[in-house]
């Protein structure tokens, strides 16, 4: 999505990705997992937590990761990592205590200084504000975090990076110095197509994973005040 300032000065609103999800496929039957037999009966484990699952990627000790499917309030955290596919941190684990704080719903002429095309004149404009902390032993510095919003069953969409100021909500990524502990406040710009709602926010960093969901009542824009007769 191409948008300019009406000043001439180039405002680039990234393109976020709009993923459309089939039907869900489950686990490899033919697997056989550890914890079960080839017929589903379940059978024993070495694990000295017996009932704990383990972490689905290694975390630092002490760290205990959120359920995947896990639905969670507005408000509540969650402990999630992931694998980071992209950058001089690909490959290496990233951990992150996040807390969603507020959906907000906003007015599309809030960006009334870009020029948007079809498709973003279009869309509703949301507004997610979100908290991290980095609970691992990676520097995160630059990363944007595979948070997305879902408009219904089947659609997820990336939040919009800004190369130019957006002083509402500035949808960064994380900062360019992320290390352990560091914490940080951010609000993330969403664009769903087709005048869609926001239905939750979704934690999902790959197409197996079971997503953790926040969700919540979404502010609405406060409406125009009538002009008094004259």
């Amino acid at each position: 999505m191409s948008l300019r300032t009406s000043l001439g000065r180039v405002g680039a609103l990234l393109a976020a990705a709009v993923l459309l999800l089939g039907a869900c496929t489950g686990p490899d039957d033919s697997s056989g997992g550890s914890g079960a037999s080839g017929d589903g009966t379940p059978v024993a484990t070495d694990d000295p937590d017996d009932g704990i699952p383990p972490p689905y990627l290694p975390v630092p000790a002490g760290v205990q990761l959120t359920d995947q499917g896990s639905e969670l309030g507005v408000g509540e955290t969650a402990v999630v990592a992931w694998r980071i596919g992209s950058g001089s941190a690909k490959g290496e684990v990233a951990v992150l205590s996040l807390k969603v704080r507020r959906l907000q719903r906003a007015p599309i002429k809030a960006l009334a200084d870009w020029q948007l095309d079809a498709a973003g004149r279009t869309s509703s404009l949301f507004y997610v504000t979100v908290s991290a902390a980095n609970l691992g032993e990676t520097d995160l510095g630059g990363t944007r975090i595979p948070l997305y919003v879902a408009s219904g069953p089947t659609t997820l969409v990336e939040s919009n990076a800004f190369k130019t100021d957006f002083t509402p909500c500035p949808s960064p990524s994380l900062p360019d110095a992320f290390a352990t502990g560091d914490k940080a406040t951010a609000c993330l710009v969403y664009l769903v197509p087709k005048h869609g709602r926001l239905t939750s926010v979704t934690f999902r960093p790959s197409a197996k994973f079971n997503p953790i969901t926040w969700v919540g009542e979404v502010e609405q824009p406060p409406k125009p005040k009538k002009k008094p007769r004259g």
